[in-house]
C-alpha cells in the first residue's frame, strides 16, 4: 500500500469521525452530537476547529488543505461530511489513487 494515497472515506465514515472528535472536544458522549446540528452549535473555538480540520486532513492523508468553509458553513455535520467526501473524491481523482 502506498502511504501517499488518499483515504477515500465515505460521507458516513467522515460524519462518524467528525462526531467522535466533536464529542471528545466538548466532553460529551458521541450519541449527544447530532449529525443534523450545525458545527457552530457546539461552541468550539476557532483554534480547536482548525485543529480538528487538520486532524481530518491527516486522517484522510490529503495532499492539500480542505476549504474550511466545508465544515464551518455547512447547514449540519451531515452536510459537511458529504461536502468533504466529495472534495476528497475530487482530490483522489486528480491524484490518481485512493487508499481503502
Amino acid at each position: 500500500m502506498n502511504s501517499d494515497l488518499i483515504r477515500q472515506a465515505s460521507a458516513g465514515e467522515i460524519e462518524s469521525w467528525i462526531i467522535a472528535r466533536i464529542a471528545e472536544i466538548v466532553n460529551v458522549a458521541p450519541a449527544a452530537v447530532s449529525p443534523d446540528a450545525p458545527f457552530d452549535s457546539f461552541g468550539i473555538d476557532s483554534a480547536k476547529a482548525i485543529s480538528l480540520m487538520v486532524e481530518l486532513e491527516n486522517w484522510l492523508n490529503l495532499p492539500d488543505e480542505l476549504p474550511l468553509e466545508l465544515l464551518f458553513e455547512a447547514e449540519a455535520i451531515r452536510d459537511a461530511a458529504a461536502g468533504i467526501a466529495a472534495a476528497v473524491g475530487d482530490m483522489a481523482a486528480q491524484q490518481g489513487g485512493v487508499q481503502p
